[in-house]
Formats: structure tokens, C-alpha cells, sequence
């Protein structure tokens, strides 16, 4: 399978930023055939996300591998014709604007049917059309907040939380949009009838939340009381994010401050992580560490005399074992035992670290201005599959012209597309 799964299928992009470009990758990555849409002045994170020359960033190059683009100002009624031949192309349009510019533009899913029937139609709307902010333009650090992932991941400064980075929600969504669109694609070959998908950032954090985001008649209508009284209390003291995090925590997640099993620990010279989510898998790491945990005593009750005192010397003496000795001896002695555990790796590290690079999770590509980069690998192996380094992501204006030939625009036409500005990049300084 040297094309990859998705050989012959037709993608049209017409995304910025993050989360629908990624969805155009992993796409790319098994094999489809993307088309970029960008306009005059390049996708917006060209200029932004650590540039490294004019036009060309880190953020850029990272989500839009193996895939062709052409600079069209979609806003141009001019461009009508250009649109409604790359629809045509298309097996499906993926969609990440505004939703009041798809009907001014003529890109609802009921615009696209009228130029292919057929089309798979993704809409990518950041906090969903419905709601008080139902439509509003929304990025990951805002979604964080409004799920309450923020409360649960983010890092406080100042007295107010950080959100968490990378953009944890674009890329999710990314995923979820590419499974969609495998989806309808499967759906379409065995019905004939072409899907509406949509995707939004906020349903991805409700996703990824899980456990922590949800709520049970059965425990939680008791404890949201008195969480929402003590809050309310703390924020009319004036209390930071971290105070009322507590409150959240010593409501709802009693047993985390007492948590050996599942973190990572500080090492003599590192730090070591440790993944334990099983009654057995906590017993191989008392047996490593040789930690007694009195929760495991019959008849353990978080609420007895000393229960919390006794807790709070479990973890501290946990911590003093593993700061004793070095971050190899530690993992040499818990893969022995059956713990799941690895060593914490700053990103320049990671880069090179053999298990990334031995497996392809970090692969090393070559961009045509500047040179060798190391990214993620493909997120999904396909057995007898190409690598996805055939293609570069492609340079501003790169396949404009070719793309309009396949189309079936002559030069001529080209010219005149470019001469008006519909077609091609903007002027330097424009």
C-alpha cells in the first residue's frame, strides 16, 4: 500500500491555525490527497507561532505536512468559479470559519451540494452554534476555561491559572475531524449518501475531561452544595486560583492528595514517572519501593482520628525514597518489578531520546528553505505504507498554478486570476 489507505481520496481545506489543519494532516498522512486553501497573506500562523523567516513559522511547518496549497481570496466573488471547481474536485471540504462568513461566502453544506453533490461537508465550530456564545470565535486557552479543564491542568501564576500547552484541544479535535471524515468517507462508499459533520473545540475538552468532567446523581448533588458555598465564600475573600483549586480538590478529589501511585516523583538527579491505575499494579510498587500504605489496612476510613496525618507521612516518605537514590537505579528497579514508569524528558531531550526515535514517534524532515526539522510521526502506522515525508508542507503560493491546471484554468485564465488578486499571494508589504 504505497499511497497509504486514503489513496485517491480528495481533501479541500479551508482552515487557519490549528485544529482543522490537523485534521488535513493526518489525512495527508494516510495517504489523501490535501489541498491547502489559503489567503492572499498566508494561513495566520505562518506569521505568528516562532517564525523562522518571512512567512514561514514553526507552527506552520508542524501541522501542514504532505499537502499541496493555493493562495485564494475566498472572500472575492471572483473567486466563485475557483471554489466551485475545487469543490468539485473534492471527495470532502473541510470548514473552520466563522459561522456567519459560510453564507456570505457560499461555503454552507448546502452551497457545496449544489457543486458536488457528493461532498463530505466538516464544519469545525469552536464552542458549538447553540448557547450564550453559541457562533463566537473560540481558541483552546478559552475552551479550557469554560470546561473546567483549566481548574484540573492549569498551572497558577500571579494567582490565576495558566492554561496548558501545547493546544491540547486543537489537537484533539484534529483527530476527531480526521475520524469523522474516514467515517462519512466509509458511509458514503457503502450508501451512496454523502454526511454533515461538525466538530467544535468545547466538545473535545468535555471528551478529554472524562472522569473529571461529569457529574453523578448518586455522589455529587451533597458535595456541590457545600462546594459552591465554600467558593463562594473564598472569592468574596479575595482568595487566588490555587485556594479555590483546593476547595475543588479537598470536595471532589479527596483521595488525590494522598496520591503515590500515579505521578512523578523527584529523583537525586531527575525526576522519575510512575503509571499505576490497578489494585495489582499498586502492589508491584509497594513490593519495589517497599512503602506500606495504610489504606490498604481492613476497615480504613478517610474520616478516623490521624487518617490525614498518616497520609501526608506515606507521601512524604515515598518522596524521600525516590530522592535517595538516581533516576536509572529507580527505573532499572521498577521495569524489574512490573511498573510502568519512564524517565521525565525536557522537549529537547525527547527529540533525541532513542525510545521516541527508535519508533518513528519523532521522525526527521527536510523543508526547502531551512533545512532538517524534527517533528511528530505519523499518528496512526499503516503496515506497507510510505512514510509521510514525501512532501514538504507546502511554501506560500507553492501549487497555485498547478492546482488551477488540474482544475482546467489555462494560463491565461491564471493570469487574470492573479492579475485581479484572486488567485496567488499578496504583495510583499500589501
Amino acid at each position: 500500500m504505497p499511497g497509504g489507505p486514503l489513496a485517491g481520496y480528495r481533501i479541500l481545506e479551508i482552515a487557519q491555525a490549528l485544529a482543522v489543519p490537523f485534521a488535513g494532516l493526518l489525512l495527508a498522512d494516510l495517504g489523501a490527497d490535501v489541498i491547502k486553501v489559503e489567503p492572499p497573506e498566508g494561513d495566520g500562523i505562518r506569521h505568528t507561532m516562532e517564525p523562522i523567516l518571512p512567512g514561514e513559522s514553526k507552527g506552520y511547518t508542524l501541522v501542514n505536512r504532505g499537502k499541496r496549497a493555493v493562495c485564494l481570496d475566498i472572500t472575492r466573488e471572483d473567486a466563485r468559479p475557483v471554489l466551485q471547481r475545487l469543490v468539485a474536485w473534492a471527495d470532502a471540504v473541510l470548514v473552520s470559519l466563522k459561522p456567519a462568513d459560510l453564507p456570505r461566502y457560499s461555503l454552507t453544506c448546502d452551497d457545496l451540494r449544489t457543486w458536488n453533490p457528493r461532498i463530505v461537508f466538516l464544519e469545525h465550530v469552536p464552542l458549538g452554534h447553540a448557547g450564550p456564545f453559541g457562533g463566537d470565535p473560540g481558541y483552546d486557552v478559552v475552551v479550557q476555561a469554560i470546561s473546567g479543564l483549566s481548574v484540573t491542568t492549569a498551572r497558577e501564576r500571579g494567582g490565576v491559572p495558566m492554561n496548558i500547552r501545547p493546544a491540547f484541544n486543537d489537537m484533539a479535535t484534529g483527530a476527531f475531524s480526521a475520524l469523522g471524515v474516514v467515517a462519512a468517507l466509509l458511509h458514503r462508499e457503502r450508501t451512496g449518501e454523502p454526511l454533515r459533520l461538525e466538530t467544535s473545540l468545547l466538545g473535545t475538552a468535555m471528551a478529554l475531561g472524562n472522569q473529571l468532567l461529569s457529574w453523578f446523581a448518586a455522589t455529587d448533588p451533597p458535595r456541590d452544595e457545600a462546594f459552591r458555598a465554600a467558593l463562594a465564600a473564598a472569592r468574596a475573600a479575595g482568595a487566588d486560583f490555587e485556594a479555590q483549586r483546593r476547595i475543588y480538590e479537598q470536595t471532589y478529589l479527596r483521595g488525590s492528595a494522598a496520591n503515590i501511585y500515579f505521578r512523578v516523583y523527584r529523583t537525586s538527579d531527575g525526576f522519575v514517572a510512575v503509571g499505576c491505575l490497578s489494585p495489582a499494579l499498586n502492589a508491584r510498587f509497594r513490593a519495589v519501593t517497599g512503602l506500606h500504605d495504610p489504606r490498604t489496612e481492613p476497615g480504613w476510613d478517610f474520616d478516623a482520628p490521624g487518617a490525614a496525618d498518616r497520609l501526608a507521612a506515606l507521601v512524604a516518605d515515598a518522596e524521600a525514597r525516590f530522592a535517595a537514590d538516581t533516576t536509572a537505579s529507580w527505573l532499572e528497579r521498577l521495569r524489574a518489578g512490573g511498573v510502568p514508569c519512564g524517565p521525565l524528558n525536557f522537549p529537547p531531550e525527547a527529540m533525541f531520546h532513542p525510545q521516541l526515535v527508535d519508533n518513528g514517534f519523532v521522525v526527521e524532515l527536510e523543508h526547502p528553505l531551512f533545512g532538517a526539522y524534527r517533528t511528530f510521526g505519523p499518528a496512526v502506522r499503516v503496515e506497507g505504507s510510505a512514510a509521510p515525508a514525501g512532501r514538504h508542507p507546502p511554501l506560500l503560493d507553492e501549487h497555485t498554478d498547478e492546482v488551477l491546471a488540474e482544475l482546467g484554468f489555462d494560463g491565461a485564465e491564471v493570469a487574470r486570476l492573479r492579475a485581479a488578486g484572486v488567485a496567488g499571494a499578496a504583495p510583499p508589504g500589501a
